[in-house]
């Protein structure tokens, strides 16, 4: 267990990638209704074609690179249906994260209930078209987190 967690604070450190529903970040200053959507889209019924999007990222995911998740305990390779499962239920609760990480590439992926995208840290350079091309299956765009991108 103390293993897990030293590997999943060192990559919360790491540089951040997202799969986001939008192209690109608000700006602060934008007219837009970004909140009432989002609050919209994660608590109406339309929350699961967005939770349908997420597990599909992280299936496809798992067929390209072992991976372990971190609920109820560390469960090394998940079964698809614990996946689905899982974000289920973090998204029925309105509460809760799931941290997907994915040691052959020591890259994590976590699922916020409250996001409307997914954050990757430290994903290598050589899988990085791998996450990109998923990313836009499931009709999601990847780019580097506005955290990490450089003003």
């Amino acid at each position: 267990m103390q293993d897990y967690i030293t590997i999943l604070d060192a990559l919360l450190e790491k540089e951040c990638y997202i799969m986001d529903f939008l192209p690109k970040t608000i700006p602060q200053d934008s007219a837009g209704q970004f909140f009432e959507v989002e609050h919209f889209l994660l608590n109406s019924d339309k929350h699961i074609g967005v939770k349908n999007k997420f597990v599909g990222v992280i299936l496809k995911l798992m067929c390209y690179f072992e991976m372990s998740v971190s609920w109820n305990g560390w469960i090394e390779k998940p079964s698809p249906k614990l996946v689905d499962d899982a974000v289920s239920e973090i998204m029925s609760n309105h509460s809760g994260s799931l941290n997907c990480l994915f040691r052959d590439i020591n890259t994590l992926l976590v699922f916020d209930w409250d996001c409307l995208n997914l954050t990757i840290y430290n994903p290598p350079e050589e899988v990085q078209h791998i996450f990109e091309e998923i990313a836009f299956s499931e009709g999601l765009f990847w780019r580097k987190s506005p955290q990490t991108t450089s003003l």
